[in-house]
């Protein structure tokens, strides 16, 4: 071939190189963790946000999400620190080593819009961020309470006293005050525990008791509920960061869409739930409107014992 041959062939090699399209950026795929498993109801808001991203966001950005059989619940928001997860759905108390003013948000009685009209939620994101190292994308559970469930009926709170219930951190003092001893028992222990009596009840958010079986020993549930559930989709700092434009919009547009889905939602289990405990047999026994007085005020007092200043900033901005 001659010189001038080898530089024709060159140059229409060139040509043909930039006339060829650009190749399109690959889809990115997300690493996402759950703490319990998708069956149960409080998993049901985070499949429809992993659902609305993967579907509106096809070949851009993806989110697989798995459950506590690939890492355990514990374990869950270390992985999301160190960025073994990107993102992962969790309640404050699972995170409560890194933030430990973080069960404000349970305790707050005011609902997750007016703690972003309060400035309240804006400045949880900012604390979650330093101490957690993820950013809070959504939230979903307020105005879901907790309840206090037993396998016997009752006439007064005094009839609590000396009954032994599954507990979780937040609400261990609580129990204690109204006479109660508790225990931890892992929520796939519990049908267990209380089929053979070792634990006499639980306290539980007002939806879910009949997912694991467990409204087949309880009898009564007290009224009012306490405290207001509080489950957040949080994604890595550096995760999120690392987004583009394009990729944190179909994010943002899918919380958004998730927040315009969750009132509907609500009003749907709140009824299912009322429906399952009535059909087995869950009465209602009302404690009074002081009950969830007096859980949140001894809360807050055990949130005090941690940080008194930081935790009466939190008490000025997430209560009415």
């Amino acid at each position: 071939m001659t010189k001038f041959s080898k530089l024709l062939a060159a140059s229409a090699v060139l040509a043909a190189s930039l006339s060829a399209p650009i190749a399109a950026h690959a889809e990115k795929t997300l690493r996402a963790g759950i703490w319990l498993p998708e069956q149960l109801v409080w998993a049901v808001p985070t499949r429809m946000f992993v659902d609305h991203v993967n579907e509106t966001g096809k070949g851009v950005l993806q989110i697989n999400l798995t459950g506590p059989e690939a890492i355990p619940a514990t374990e869950q928001a270390n992985a999301l620190r160190t960025g073994l997860l990107d993102m992962a759905t969790l309640p404050p108390g699972l995170y409560k080593q890194q933030v430990p003013l973080g069960n404000a948000q349970d305790i707050s009685d005011m609902s997750v819009q007016e703690q972003k009209e309060s400035g309240a939620y804006e400045y949880m994101r900012e604390l979650t961020q330093e101490q957690l190292g993820a950013y809070m994308l959504a939230s979903y559970g307020d105005g879901i309470n907790f309840h206090i469930y037993v396998n016997k009926d009752i006439t007064s709170l005094d009839d609590l006293k000396g009954l032994r219930l599954r507990s979780s951190p937040i609400y261990n003092a609580f129990f204690a005050a109204l006479g109660m001893s508790t225990t931890s028992t892992p929520a796939p222990e519990v049908y267990t525990a209380l089929e053979r009596g070792v634990v006499q009840g639980l306290g539980w958010p007002y939806w879910g008791v009949q997912d694991l079986g467990w409204d087949e020993f309880l009898t009564t549930r007290v009224d009012p509920g306490f405290y207001n559930v509080a489950i957040n989709i949080l994604i890595n700092n550096d995760t999120w960061a690392g987004l583009s434009d394009e990729e944190r919009k179909i994010l943002e547009d899918s919380v958004t869409w998730l927040e315009a889905e969750l009132p509907a939602f609500n009003e749907e289990q709140n009824a299912k739930n009322l429906a399952a405990q009535d059909a087995a047999g869950i009465k209602s026994f009302d404690a009074g409107p002081d009950l969830p007085v007096m859980a949140a005020d001894i809360y807050w007092e055990e949130m005090a014992k941690i940080d008194a200043e930081g935790t009466a900033k939190l008490r000025d901005l997430f209560q009415k």
